[in-house]
């Protein structure tokens, strides 16, 4: 499975183009992996001569709309790689060559052959794939094998492919950042987009009103209006309030030594100083650490909407998580064996609706990052999934710990 037959001693024989096919080779891949992906495209033309692959820059044709031009090249080339990375993920051209490119295969029985350049999380509607390793030290023959195997018989010839895994109870959808997230204020509560649902929620969210209102309950947070969330007013203020004391006592002490007897004053003088001193002090050290106790509750609240959220959301196998007010997180999980656990107690319902509006913006952080805390604590304690606590263990190990009742 080295190579395809005849490749011993003779060159390799690439199937011919048929009358509606211009190019042997349509690749999609993103700039950022622009170097990688020309220098085997160079090595497979200068191997192979005749070899057709097309590239957007050269065989694109000019004027024309790019969703026309990427669905014509797709449709006219045997084979379509995938050049797969986070940078191609995060590309939304790249996804959608990639929704072209399957949507050409299910039509055509069209091969698709994705290549696995660097670790990355690969979208739902491109998890039934499977990926060669570009780190593989026979990738190379591989990816020829595959150009020589006419697409008849590929099915029967892919070498050594592994699947991505399938969709299961835990995984981890989507990260979504907010608007102008490299130039937000850490102090300022994120905005989220709602124009339309991002495309690794399309499996599990068919309504995208579902989707938009989870979001806009978020959006309705707002982020501190007091001019102390800037850092610099905070440090002024401190300062101001410092010089403010040690001038506060020092006019004590003249206002002290005018006295005709000033030994006597001594204790009095000493005593107002240092309190003075002192309230001065903790009034900085108070405006200095204000706005981090400020933004803590509002933190907190923005955990309250994410639970409110879930709460629509989880009946779609859907949560939401955030750590901070610039980012959240989509997981896929099913709570319906969870949910009915809580159903056996008395207004189960309810207790589960509590549930989620107080624990499941933290249990959703907790299946995104695999770490669970507490998860020693559970030992023996039957789940209902397979890695990692299920949501009724997770609200009842956070009880425990804070002392409340289920």
């Amino acid at each position: 499975m080295d190579s395809c037959p005849g490749e011993e001693g003779m060159a390799l024989a690439i199937p011919p183009l048929r009358q509606s096919e211009k190019f042997h080779l349509f690749v999609s891949y993103s700039s950022m992996d622009a170097a990688w992906t020309h220098m085997l495209i160079s090595r497979l033309e200068a191997t192979h001569a005749g070899l057709r692959v097309c590239l957007h820059q050269r065989d694109f044709t000019p004027g024309r709309n790019v969703l026309e031009n990427i669905a014509d090249c797709i449709h006219q080339s045997q084979k379509v790689l995938l050049v797969l990375s986070q940078d191609f993920v995060q590309s939304r051209w790249c996804l959608l060559e990639a929704d072209l490119s399957l949507f050409g295969y299910c039509l055509e029985r069209k091969p698709v052959i994705p290549v696995l350049l660097r670790p990355c999380q690969v979208p739902l509607h491109l998890s039934h794939l499977t990926y060669l390793e570009a780190t593989d030290s026979r990738f190379y023959n591989k990816v020829v094998q595959l150009l020589c195997t006419p697409n008849h018989r590929l099915a029967r010839s892919l070498p050594g492919l592994r699947p991505v895994p399938s969709l299961y109870s835990g995984k981890t959808l989507l990260t979504l950042n907010c608007i102008n997230r490299d130039i937000l204020p850490s102090w300022k509560v994120g905005t989220f987009s709602t124009l339309s649902i991002p495309d690794p929620l399309k499996e599990v969210l068919e309504d995208p009103e579902v989707y938009k209102h989870a979001v806009g309950i978020l959006n309705g947070v707002q982020s501190p209006r007091s001019c102390l969330r800037y850092l610099g007013c905070r440090i002024v203020l401190g300062i101001f309030l410092i010089l403010l004391a040690m001038l506060s006592v020092f006019l004590i002490v003249v206002s002290g030594l005018d006295q005709e007897n000033p030994g006597g004053s001594v204790f009095h003088i000493a005593t107002v100083s240092v309190f003075v001193c002192l309230l001065f002090v903790v009034l900085a050290v108070n405006s200095l650490c204000w706005f981090r106790r400020f933004s803590k509750r509002k933190m907190q609240e923005l955990v309250l909407r994410v639970g409110e959220a879930n709460q629509l959301l989880a009946r779609h196998s859907v949560l939401l998580g955030c750590e901070t007010m610039n980012k959240l997180y989509f997981v896929f999980v099913l709570l319906e064996d969870c949910r009915r656990a809580f159903l056996q107690a008395p207004d189960g319902e309810a207790l589960f609706q509590e549930a989620l509006l107080r624990f499941s913006s933290a249990y959703a952080c907790c299946l995104v990052h695999a770490h669970f805390p507490l998860c020693e604590d559970a030992a023996g304690a039957q789940g209902h999934l397979e890695l990692g606590l299920c949501f009724c263990q997770f609200v009842s190990l956070q009880l425990k710990k804070t002392g409340g009742s289920g």
